[in-house]
């Protein structure tokens, strides 16, 4: 598996041919879930070729948005599969990655462990500083993208019902993550109150 190869190579596809309008799955986020792929895979103790497919399921998670905003994780399966025989990725490694990036769509269902892994990773933000800045730039997206448009109530409620029933998988993402996100449910419910009493 060259997977090294391969993310360079997928990382400059994504970064020349993505569409401007996906503000929130652009390249940067792809480089994001890499690194938090790896660090909850490190910290639930994957093997290093476990950790190889796993990264290699990130960086391929959103390249289904090259061909349709609307079909992504199919797509990107098909994606993976065309290339990665060119990266030395056999067929049983190739669909397993194909499971994974099918596993993140909303609703996530993951049904392995690095699945798991992966979904937390695709989700991570959720407990970070910048959950704010990333949930504008997807309300922007759908807006520009898909012509999904919210007034300000409409997206809090949006937003509250998404975080109410997501979970993180994995131990470390519930140790990590799971504060960051509390919060973050906290700061909409009060921005949700101060709208209802203008």
């Amino acid at each position: 598996m060259d997977y090294d190869r391969l993310e360079k190579d997928i990382v400059a596809k994504l970064r020349k041919e993505l569409s401007p309008e996906l503000l929130y799955h652009r390249v940067e986020h792809t480089l994001e879930v890499i690194k938090a792929a790896e660090q909850i895979g490190r910290g639930e103790g994957v093997s290093e070729d476990e950790l190889k497919l796993l990264k290699t399921a990130a960086a391929l998670h959103d390249s289904g948005f090259l061909e349709c905003p609307c079909l992504n994780e199919p797509l990107a399966c098909e994606i993976a599969d065309r290339i990665l025989p060119e990266y030395g990725y056999a067929p049983e490694q190739i669909k397993l990655i194909d499971s994974m990036i099918m596993a993140t769509a909303i609703p996530q269902k993951p049904q392995c462990f690095l699945s798991k892994i992966l979904c937390d990773a695709d989700l991570s933000y959720l407990g970070g500083d910048e959950a704010l800045s990333h949930t504008d730039n997807l309300r922007t997206e759908m807006s520009l993208a898909l012509n999904r448009k919210f007034n300000d109530p409409e997206w809090l409620e949006f937003q509250l019902k998404f975080l109410n029933h997501h979970e993180f998988f994995t131990a470390y993402a519930r140790k990590k993550f799971k504060a960051g996100k509390e919060r973050y449910i906290a700061y909409l419910n009060a921005q949700r109150k101060a709208l209802e009493k203008e």
